[in-house]
């Protein structure tokens, strides 16, 4: 059993980037990818802990986004720590769970919330032969159309069509895109267009995970593929004979949708930072997912309006946001 402590500020997207060596996998991916290649290794274990500290320029409220149960995850056990009152709430749209708190005072600050997480790698074979089309788009309408930077248009139409070429089956649509994408971008964090754009990404063909999932995700939507956005954490052991490790702000990968399987994961950002393969329709184990999509209106509406990406606390006061120094620790349990 191998146990390992991490922490570091994190601030909210979109200034941050995803973390992990640019010289390959991070090392606890190569370790559990190989544990569940040789002996399929029982769940794996993750204590989280989630400590956000508003400036002192205090927030009137503040929303911090909460770990849920998913089809590749379990949450065991959590802790909730606070200074003032807080209640347990859902955003109507995605369903993404949240705490939602009012400062009292400005000396009233400071809270965290403790995860027990049960995370195992997910090595999907689906069969292309249990793909069908689409019977009814109107329950996909949000992950069929375009919103904010993620564009559904001629462009992406025509440039979708050519990748899928003349392929019908939407499994192997959605692996022709995901081959392109991987393909055509770079991974430059330094490059990034910081709003998770798909015109950055067809313009340079270089940015980080959110850009790279940008243009997968509206080349599926303009082939009649719902795909949406999924925003994590990548969770990474420190290196050897560090005591501590940098926690990336956040990381995201996408799903998409193909009736007779359902939601299928993508992470084409590792695949084309890392060169890793096999990531269609599989997710390692080290991934912490945060919440389900972007523009999203939190369960209590921002006055400041949408959120375009709900990967860590947001906090707003007088109708304006404010940021929120964030320290992120983890434990791996197993």
């Amino acid at each position: 059993m191998t146990h390992w402590n991490c922490c570091a500020p994190a601030d909210l997207p979109p200034a941050a980037s995803t973390a992990g060596s640019p010289n390959g996998w991070p090392p606890i991916c190569r370790s559990f990818d190989r544990r569940q290649a040789k002996n399929q290794s029982p769940p794996h274990g993750t204590e989280l802990s989630d400590d956000p500290s508003p400036t002192p320029r205090y927030p009137h409220r503040t929303s911090p986004p909460v770990i849920g149960d998913g089809a590749y995850s379990r949450v065991l056990d959590i802790e909730v720590t606070s200074e003032h009152p807080y209640e347990l709430t859902r955003e109507t749209e995605f369903g993404n769970l949240m705490l939602h708190s009012r400062m009292r005072s400005a000396n009233s600050r400071n809270w965290s919330i403790r995860y027990v997480v049960e995370r195992r790698a997910i090595g999907h074979a689906p069969d292309p032969t249990r793909a069908r089309p689409l019977a009814t788009t109107q329950l996909f309408d949000r992950a069929l159309t375009p919103e904010a930077h993620v564009d559904v248009d001629e462009r992406t139409r025509t440039l979708a069509q050519d990748v899928v070429g003349p392929e019908t089956n939407p499994l192997e649509q959605a692996r022709r895109t995901y081959d392109y994408v991987t393909g055509a971008m770079d991974y430059d964090a330094t490059k990034q267009s910081f709003l998770g754009s798909t015109g950055h990404a067809l313009t340079c063909l270089v940015g980080n995970c959110n850009d790279i999932h940008a243009l997968f995700v509206s080349l599926c939507r303009s082939v009649q593929i719902p795909a949406r956005f999924v925003l994590g954490q990548a969770l990474e052991q420190p290196q050897p004979g560090a005591q501590d490790c940098e926690v990336c702000g956040y990381h995201c990968r996408a799903d998409f949708f193909v009736a007779g399987l359902g939601w299928l994961p993508a992470d084409a950002s590792c695949a084309t930072k890392y060169g890793t393969h096999g990531l269609f329709a599989n997710l390692e184990p080290n991934h912490i997912a945060w919440s389900t999509d972007r523009d999203i209106l939190l369960a209590l509406p921002q006055r400041a309006g949408r959120s375009l990406f709900f990967a860590g606390p947001y906090a707003e006061g007088d109708g304006k946001t404010h940021p929120v120094q964030r320290q992120i620790r983890f434990t791996a349990t197993a």
